[in-house]
């Protein structure tokens, strides 16, 4: 009996994630011109040919997941962003970044390796500097509407701590203590709302 046209978006959907999940594992342990195309269909266990009817080439399937580590910050803010006071969303936002982590280790280490070979990323053609860019922006807007004070130089500070702590967290396979950090870090903004965000409360 012929498969359905939904039953074979599924398969595509599974054997997609086979190949980024096998991606992962040999970039991490080979790095990305130390894995073949070949070499990335074997550890997906499937034919090359079947490889590239999913992925135009080898920098498409990091391409993927570079923009599947991109979605994922983009979720942490999202999480942030319901916190009505300043410490509140930088609590949130590193304690859904740890979160991200522990879901996405071996990603967040790779994606962490690639940002010291800007020759690779140069190849994959994504929207980094924008996109880094966009996420200042939006650390900057939403640390202005909970009342902090130049917000532009605290949102290179956020900025720079989450990054901080994503290296430091993916670093360790255990013991990092990630919560007493994040209070740390997080005492340095107010626990008030601002006068704006009581003002916009119904």
């Amino acid at each position: 009996m012929p498969r359905t046209a939904d039953a074979n978006a599924v398969l595509r959907e599974k054997t997609r994630e086979r190949v980024l999940q096998a991606a992962v594992r040999l970039f991490s342990r080979h790095g990305f011109d130390g894995t073949s195309v070949r070499a990335l269909a074997q550890e997906a266990d499937i034919a090359v040919g079947l490889l590239y009817s999913h992925f135009e080439s080898k920098e498409g399937v990091l391409s993927a997941l570079m923009q599947s580590s991109m979605l994922d910050v983009a979720r942490t803010l999202e999480a942030a962003d319901r916190e009505p006071t300043a410490r509140g969303f930088v609590t949130v936002l590193l304690t859904s970044a740890v979160e991200m982590m522990d879901a996405h280790r071996d990603l967040w280490r790779l994606s962490q390796g690639l940002r010291h070979q800007p020759e690779v990323l140069a190849r994959l053609k994504l929207p980094f500097e924008h996109f880094l860019g966009a996420t200042h922006q939006r650390l900057k807007a939403a640390l202005a509407a909970r009342g902090v004070q130049e917000a532009d130089i605290e949102a290179r500070v956020l900025f720079a701590l989450v990054e901080g702590i994503s290296q430091q967290y993916v670093q360790h396979e255990g013991g990092y203590p990630a919560a007493a950090v994040i209070r740390a870090a997080a005492r340095r903004w107010p626990a008030t709302p601002s006068r704006k965000r009581k003002a916009d409360t119904p």
